[in-house]
């Protein structure tokens, strides 16, 4: 009989990339587990023959939601009997042991972010107290989990966590068919996240410049933006430019529409500036671009520069004064002749592995 494998998260949508279309399809695909996902609901249906959906509707501003709804996918996933339960927020931590105390379940917790860094750097007004609280939670329940699933190699050391039974598991690109519109004219495109932290600003600049530079150069900005006020922002800063589209949500946009896009797209835009929460981090857009030969702009000396440059496909540049000349020049020679040097340690199929070595592990 399959053993059944729970996937809760309380604000990723239960189509997220990493907990949907890499995780849980790659379990599926054994036919060997049951698998069920607890989390928001995305902006259209999602279905698949061998994957149980559990959406909830919640909003990342509605606290008392979110301190509610931790209780519901307790008792779902008591309902559920998994034999294994993997979560990906501090906010299921006490869920997640209490599960395991009643059902005698192992508990994996994927660690998608370093959640103490990121309260402290958006400086609201209890942040300090509240990394404090996300810390001591942390430090009180880890003995309880089974294993810890790790999204940077970084977390290991910035979490203290050398001592404990880690998987690191990187969100690496998979492996999908991309057949490139051609296109004469510059196509741009920042995908992602839509916020200061992503460095949305100095990518319009950019964005902005090339188009005036090149007449026929077209944009698309797609992704989900939290803040109300750099929205409207954004939108009242490409009224001007019939030339850029925005597609963007205070919901997670759809992963497949996210790869229509780097289809459509022949320079992508990577804008991030370095600061103690990401710069030893490398995200996911950077493994998904050049891995999809989508030449794109990074900035130079940068852990993400290197990355770039080992991988094939990255372009880098200073976001602060930006060469368009040079930026122009180096896009065609990288477009015209394509890096061949992913290597298969890069993919998701490889990186895969250590999800089924640490499954096989709990449950043999």
């Amino acid at each position: 009989m399959p053993k059944k494998i729970v996937i809760a998260s309380i604000l990723k949508p239960v189509d997220d990339v990493r907990g949907y279309w890499k995780i849980a399809q790659l379990l599926a695909k054994t036919n060997k587990y049951e698998v069920n996902i607890i989390g928001n609901a995305g902006k259209k249906d999602v279905s698949h023959p061998n994957i149980d959906f559990s959406p909830h509707r919640i909003r990342r501003d509605r606290l008392l939601q979110r301190f509610l709804i931790r209780y519901r996918i307790l008792f779902t996933s008591l309902k559920t009997r998994p034999s294994i339960f993997i979560f990906t927020t501090h906010e299921l931590l006490l869920a997640a042991v209490i599960l395991k105390l009643v059902s005698g379940c192992k508990i994996i917790y994927d660690v998608q972010e370093n959640y103490r860094k990121n309260v402290l750097i958006s400086k609201g007004p209890f942040s300090t107290i509240y990394s404090k609280i996300i810390a001591l939670k942390e430090g009180l329940f880890v003995g309880y989990i089974d294993h810890l699933w790790l999204a940077e190699k970084c977390y290991k050391r910035e979490l203290k966590l050398e001592d404990r039974n880690c998987f690191v598991i990187q969100n690496k690109a998979l492996d999908i068919h991309i057949k490139r519109e051609k296109s004469s004219s510059i196509r741009l495109l920042f995908s992602g996240t839509i916020s200061d932290y992503s460095g949305i600003r100095s990518a319009l600049r950019i964005i902005q410049q090339i188009i005036k530079n090149e007449k026929e150069s077209e944009a698309i900005i797609v992704g989900q933006v939290h803040d109300s006020t750099l929205k409207s922002w954004l939108e009242n800063e490409v009224l001007e430019y019939s030339q850029i589209q925005l597609i963007t949500s205070y919901d997670p946009v759809p992963y497949d529409e996210i790869v229509q896009q780097i289809q459509w797209a022949n320079m992508g835009i990577i804008s991030y500036q370095p600061n103690e929460v990401n710069q030893n981090k490398v995200p996911t857009k950077l493994y998904e671009y050049s891995r999809y030969k989508l030449p794109y702009l990074i900035q130079q000396n940068t852990l993400w520069s290197k990355v770039g440059t080992r991988l094939g496909m990255g372009i880098a540049v200073d976001f602060k004064q930006p060469d368009y000349e040079k930026i122009i020049e180096t896009w065609k020679k990288v477009l015209q002749n394509p890096s061949n040097t992913y290597q298969e340690a890069d993919t998701w199929e490889f990186e895969s592995r250590r999800v089924i070595d640490s499954i096989d592990e709990l449950l043999h």
